[in-house]
């Protein structure tokens, strides 16, 4: 699980990690106080959760929101504020939770418990699938592909790989590597599971 946290003050973001890793022992956590290079990180880091400030310079938490889930439609958005008037905004941006500082542990965990997309990790059965080609992988891909409306270019540009390897995936004659496998899921709004089966 790989969660970054975003908030201007320091002594937040190391506070808001400390209970993370009481949380999720095993989550990789990255922290940021400026939105500008949490944007940076993300652009080539998946990631599945988010904790955001809302009211920070330059960028402000929702519209960081908004350019993760455009990257990662299955990321969950936490968003930590001290201004509970943009709940609404943060309800229209389909967050996992609205919480306000300060933030209890326990009100953190309870988040944790109900995001909107369960983060599903991948297990040996899944690998094994995946390795030996037990799977309709290439024919799935092309399938949700074409569901959700992207041609095979935009698809490629979404996940930094030429078209050229996305056709070759579709047709079964490479397979990706377990990044690109993961980012595939997350794009494709399902889990590892399901992109396999």
């Amino acid at each position: 699980m790989k969660i970054i946290v975003c908030d201007d003050y320091l002594l937040i973001v190391h506070a808001l990690i400390r209970d993370i890793k009481r949380i999720e022992p095993q989550a990789e956590c990255e922290g940021f106080c400026d939105a500008a290079e949490a944007l940076e990180y993300i652009r080539t880091n998946p990631i599945d959760i988010a904790l955001l400030d809302i009211d920070m310079p330059e960028i402000n938490g929702l519209t960081l929101g908004k350019e993760i889930l455009d990257l990662y439609p299955r990321a969950n958005i936490i968003f930590v504020t001290g201004h509970p008037e943009y709940a609404l905004e943060a309800h229209e941006l389909y967050a996992s939770s609205f919480l306000v500082k300060p933030v209890t542990f326990d009100a953190l965990k309870n988040a944790f418990e109900h995001l909107r997309n369960p983060v599903a990790e991948l297990d040996k059965e899944t690998v094994a699938e995946f390795y030996t080609g037990k799977s309709n992988l290439g024919q799935n891909i092309r399938n949700l592909r074409i569901k959700h409306g992207l041609s095979v270019p935009q698809l490629a540009q979404k996940l930094n790989v030429t078209a050229q390897t996305v056709y070759r995936w579709e047709n079964g004659e490479r397979t990706p590597d377990i990044v690109k496998f993961v980012m595939l899921a997350d794009l494709l709004g399902v889990d590892m599971h399901e992109l396999l089966s």
